[in-house]
């Protein structure tokens, strides 16, 4: 008979094996070598076991308090020698802001109380209600950063006189924050995980103002010039790629966070959010599994890069993620209330899973998929016996909350109709994704100068037994080994062997289960049976896998594992160590951005990290500084750069490169003639060129343009220096 030490031990196997197997092909691969003649890498993985070291030693310490004021300072001296400090008290703040004004707006002062239910609570309807202001002020032509910091601190003021007072008098309940009300001496291997956890999330802090990555380089960080240059968020700013014309949701919560000279708050407002994806992780299996037990779940959670390694990101994944996993906690407890309290869980979650609609363009795919999940739980076990049914009434009746009830949604839906009549005024569609087409075909019909894309089909080509074999070698990517061209993507946000083995203790653990204990895992499996069908149609048609598109998957198998493992919870974590293991040095060796080592003391100057100044220092050192400081002063100046990425990103202005017009996402059919790139400068009012020779040297189409607009004296040069030109377009009249 196989006892729970068994299988125990088979799953320590199978981590063992498949993380060696992993680590062998990942250094075949020559990952390993490259990493590793860096030698920021080994001072990064020294001192990041010299911080574990120091944080169990305190987990150790006799008395809850001198716990307490130990992890305190070294958490601040933490973050204070990798300036990251100043950066998340800011965006600290302002998410804290957001949720007591959703507070405020909600419960009557009486009822304000800052568990863990009402912050949540509260961040979702704040953050709507602050996107939904945004939206109504940019309907006017309001809008500029001074507006929106003005804004933002009388949202702030407001918040703290209203729903403040309650926090700052009753403080956080102990059921609130993890541990806080043991005071009894940990067990040697809770605090081992205690400290692992807590190392983990400090591995993404170090690195904080260093993983500055491509994409959120390209529209996340310069929301000053591609969102709002101004004049508010529906302003035409002449730009072609969709990733402009992405739902902006996260950027505009992110709006009064942007600092010319640094990039540090707005990474930390993700940073922050990975925070509250951990705490809402923790709430939800201390729920279910019991508070001893959500520690593991919540370990495991901080190791898996595909979902950790965003909070070093402005992509909007993470945030997605969030709200797609507290939507499925509102379900679990309105299946587990009566009356009125039930309706108002489920408008929780309802807006949550519409708030994800107005962050990242494929997110109707996957909360979609939540929500065939939570219909499917209902038709199965809803008319089970003594099951509580999903959609019932039930129980006494009792006074109607009509603000918590309503006002999620009415938020909601404002904001949601916000950030969608965006993109609809600006490009004709709803949602721009690779969608158009499909909404092509509804009768909606796009906008110069954006370009039709069709659903992606990878396999289209292939045979029945060749898409079968590419999608083996994808699964193989996904779950073993992310290797070669088609793995780096994979690489940077990877599940790691963390969750092969998580999958196998499904399966070995789920088999015989109680009836209850299989009910209470009932509704994590359908909405998993679901994520798992999404995941295999996405392998098998997407051209190009990303890891981030997959963290919802990964939260939602490691809670049902856990679910189903319940009080043998530490057991398990033992068992998957060896896969932890290789988490921990994957976490620490692959980021976005390919950043490598925490941030030093070298470029220390002031509270926060100079982005500002060392992008144009990078730019002075191409030739490039007498451009740098004439757009710098001409903010609103709309400039077309035919020059290296990201390095065009980093000028101070509304710049959008030759690869958003020719590249994935853009109109190539704009670059077909010169009439019709000169009809797109006319139309998009193109206000000046930047060129860059070795860029020109390498793209013969960008080069012949210039050339041919030079020769007819449409263009002039403004300035010229060592290789880089800045020239004034000369717009048809």
């Amino acid at each position: 008979m196989w006892t729970t030490g068994r299988r125990a031990g088979l799953l320590a196997a199978a981590a063992a094996g498949l993380s060696l197997f992993a680590a062998h092909g990942l250094a075949g691969d020559g990952f390993f070598a490259e990493q590793f003649a860096d030698p920021r890498t080994a001072a990064m993985l020294l001192e990041t076991v010299f911080v574990y070291l120091l944080f169990f030693c305190v987990d150790r310490i006799c008395g809850s308090g001198q716990r307490k004021i130990a992890r305190v300072l070294l958490l601040l001296s933490f973050a204070f020698r990798h300036l990251a400090l100043c950066s998340v008290l800011m965006a600290g703040f302002w998410v804290l802001m957001l949720s007591l004004a959703g507070m405020a707006l909600l419960y009557r002062r009486a009822e304000i109380a800052a568990t863990a239910e009402k912050l949540y609570r509260g961040f979702l309807t704040g953050a709507a209600c602050w996107i939904a202001l945004v939206g109504l002020l940019s309907g006017f032509h309001i809008g500029g950063l001074f507006t929106w910091r003005a804004l933002a601190g009388v949202f702030s003021l407001l918040a703290l006189l209203t729903a403040g007072r309650a926090l700052a008098t009753g403080g956080l309940r102990s059921r609130a924050l993890p541990g806080a009300a043991a005071d009894v001496r940990r067990s040697v291997g809770e605090s081992a995980v205690r400290a692992l956890t807590i190392t983990a999330v400090l591995v993404q802090l170090g690195r904080l103002n260093l993983a500055v990555d491509y994409d959120s380089l390209r529209y996340a960080l310069r929301s000053p010039f591609v969102l709002d240059n101004g004049r508010g968020i529906f302003e035409a700013l002449g730009s072609v790629n969709q990733v402009y014309f992405y739902p902006k949701g996260l950027e505009i919560l992110t709006l009064p966070l942007y600092l010319g000279k640094s990039y540090g708050p707005t990474l930390a407002f993700s940073f922050c959010l990975g925070l509250l994806l951990l705490f809402l992780l923790y709430d939800f299996c201390r729920a279910e599994i019991g508070e001893k037990s959500a520690l593991y779940p919540v370990a495991v959670a901080a190791l898996l890069p595909g979902v950790m390694n965003l909070s070093v990101s402005a992509k909007t994944d993470l945030i997605t993620i969030l709200f797609q996993l507290y939507a499925v906690r509102e379900v679990r407890r309105a299946e587990r209330r009566r009356g009125t309290e039930r309706r108002v869980a489920f408008s929780f979650a309802a807006s949550a899973l519409l708030f994800t609609f107005m962050l990242k363009p494929t997110a109707p795919v996957f909360s979609g998929g939540l929500l065939i999940g939570f219909f499917l739980y209902a038709l199965l076990y809803g008319r089970r016996r003594g099951h509580i049914t999903l959609f019932a009434g039930g129980g006494q009746k009792d006074k109607t909350p009509w603000r918590q009830l309503l006002l999620p949604l009415l938020f909601t839906l404002t904001a949601l109709a916000a950030v969608t009549l965006r993109t609809l005024h600006l490009t004709g569609y709803p949602l721009v994704s690779v969608f158009t087409g499909l909404f092509e075909t509804l009768g909606f019909r796009g906008r110069y100068p954006l370009a039709v894309q069709s659903l992606p089909d990878a396999g289209a080509e292939l045979s029945g037994k060749a898409r079968l074999f590419a999608l083996l070698l994808r699964l193989r990517l996904l779950f073993l080994t992310p290797v070669g061209e088609a793995g780096l993507h994979i690489r940077i946000a990877w599940g790691t062997t963390l969750i092969p083995v998580l999958l196998l203790a499904l399966c070995v653990r789920g088999r015989r289960e109680t009836p209850q204990r299989a009910g209470s895992a009932a509704l994590p499996g359908c909405l998993l049976a679901v994520q798992g069908v999404l995941l295999l149609l996405s392998l098998e048609r997407l051209h190009q896998i990303d890891g981030n598109y997959y963290g919802l998957f990964y939260l939602l198998l490691l809670f049902t594992v856990f679910l189903l493992w319940r009080e043998k919870s530490a057991l398990l974590f033992r068992a998957l160590s060896p896969a932890a293991l290789l988490a921990v040095l994957m976490l620490c060796l692959t980021n976005w951005a390919g950043a490598r080592g925490y941030t030093g003391y070298e470029e220390r100057a002031g509270l926060f990290y100079p982005h500002g100044r060392l992008a144009e220092e990078t730019l002075i050192l191409d030739g490039g500084e007498p451009i740098y400081r004439y757009v710098k002063n001409a903010p609103r100046m709309r400039l077309l750069t035919l020059a290296a990425e990201p390095e065009c990103y980093l000028l101070p202005c509304d710049a959008q490169s030759y690869t958003d017009l020719a590249g994935s996402g853009g109109n190539v059919y704009l670059v077909k003639t010169l009439d019709l790139f000169k009809e797109f400068l006319d139309r998009a009012g193109i206000d000046a060129l930047y060129t860059d020779d070795m860029f020109l040297a390498d793209h013969s189409r960008a080069a012949d343009i210039i050339r041919y607009l030079e020769e007819e004296g449409s263009i002039e040069v403004v300035i010229r220096q060592e290789g880089n030109a800045l020239y004034r377009y000369h717009r048809a009249r």
